[in-house]
């Protein structure tokens, strides 16, 4: 019961900080001129994948558990490429977000899906 009460409370805590850093990084990008995509791609995804990190350092050091951390990251990805197509299958009306990403965005989502496929591969 304790482990489900941690695990919640710190899920809501990422949940509602994701909000802030969203805003920040937008402002961030709109003050130092580096823009959007790139602050996205290198500063939003680097403080987004600090779960990741923190879950498979610890994973491999306390637990001794490499799937696991395998897991998690393969996991975090998939999900998120699920949080993608769910505007896509829940509102029919709109064009497909894929086809209003720029191409900057269309550039590091084929590395992406390069890397979760060598990953993939890897594992099996």
């Amino acid at each position: 019961m304790i482990y489900t009460g941690g695990f919640l409370i710190c899920a809501v805590i990422i949940f509602f900080s994701g909000k802030k850093l969203s805003h920040y990084g937008d402002r961030l990008a709109e003050h130092t001129g580096w823009g959007k995509a790139w602050v996205g791609l290198i500063l939003m995804a680097s403080v987004t994948s600090l779960p990741e990190l923190m879950v498979g350092i610890s994973s491999v050091a306390f637990v001794k558990s490499v799937d696991l951390a395998v897991g998690d990251i393969l996991g975090s990805c998939a999900f998120n490429l699920g949080i993608l197509a769910l505007p896509d299958a829940f509102i029919p009306k709109r064009k497909p977000i894929f086809s209003e990403a720029s191409p900057n965005h269309i550039i590091s989502a084929a590395l992406g899906i390069i890397l979760l496929t060598l990953a993939g591969l890897e594992r099996s």
